[in-house]
């Protein structure tokens, strides 16, 4: 039995009339962080900070916009899961954001990926529920192969003198992280599955919805793959990894190629 179908008709709560600020955004590059440490890292990153009202967005902690190679770019830090991140994606989106790269933390699901590594997502399995309001269930939600690429060739780039290992594959995003079994860990994984989040897969099928380009990277927190959860929150690997994946979006996202103005 289905649970749901697809709706079709005109949204009640539509964001193009009701999301709108009377104030539009000072860039049309956006960085979505899912750690307070990741938005510390970009404001010692980026130059001439500012905080953004907290009036123009909703759904989020903290935003801010500076500074990199002389072009503005927007952070912002929503709260955690599918649903309050697609929310502040569609926010951004119907205000004039353009080109977006989301930065996160994930947990290792293959037994060749490490904490502190990086992992690209070029596909996803939806365990989320948001996704499934914007696209049928047969979807398989994918990044901007563009903005995907120019990432994982600049972090290989920044990160190979640090010895940060850097992968594209498969995304499980799940709703629910207790719930992780560990029979999905194995059967994900031996479908090319590296890691598992909560939001990768509803903000690339958001993005795809609305016509926009997105690209996500992960740094890995955690394995859960052994005989326990091992986690690595505090560890100078997965420190560096963050240094290095901010580094490398924030040049990404100012490249006069990959955004249009």
């Amino acid at each position: 039995m289905r649970l749901f179908r697809l709706g079709r008709g005109e949204p009640i709560v539509d964001p193009w009339k009701y999301f709108v600020s009377d104030k539009p955004l000072p860039s049309n590059r956006v960085v979505m962080v899912f750690t307070s440490r990741l938005l510390n890292v970009a404001k010692r990153t980026l130059r001439n900070v500012n905080r953004l009202r907290r009036g123009e967005l909703i759904a989020v902690k903290e935003g801010i916009v500076g500074e990199f190679d002389g072009e503005k770019v927007i952070v912002v830090l929503p709260y955690i899961g599918a649903p309050a991140s697609a929310m502040v994606l569609e926010t951004l989106i119907v205000n004039g954001g353009k080109v977006f790269i989301a930065l996160g933390l994930a947990g290792a699901i293959k037994r060749s990926i490490r904490i502190g590594d990086v992992v690209i997502p070029t596909w996803g399995i939806r365990e989320e529920g948001t996704s499934y309001h914007y696209m049928p269930p047969e979807y398989v939600p994918r990044p901007d192969d563009e903005l995907a690429n120019a990432l994982y060739d600049e972090i290989l780039n920044i990160g190979k003198p640090m010895k940060i290992n850097v992968v594209k594959g498969g995304v499980w995003s799940v709703d629910a992280p207790s719930r992780e079994t560990r029979d999905k860990v194995i059967k994900y994984s031996r479908k090319g599955v590296l890691a598992v989040d909560m939001e990768s897969t509803a903000l690339m099928t958001v993005a795809k919805y609305y016509g926009v380009k997105l690209a996500v990277v992960l740094a890995i927190s955690d394995e859960l793959y052994g005989k326990g959860w091992r986690h690595g929150f505090k560890s100078r690997r997965l420190i560096k990894a963050e240094k290095v994946i901010m580094e490398a979006t924030l040049r990404v996202l100012t490249r006069s190629d990959l955004v249009t103005a």
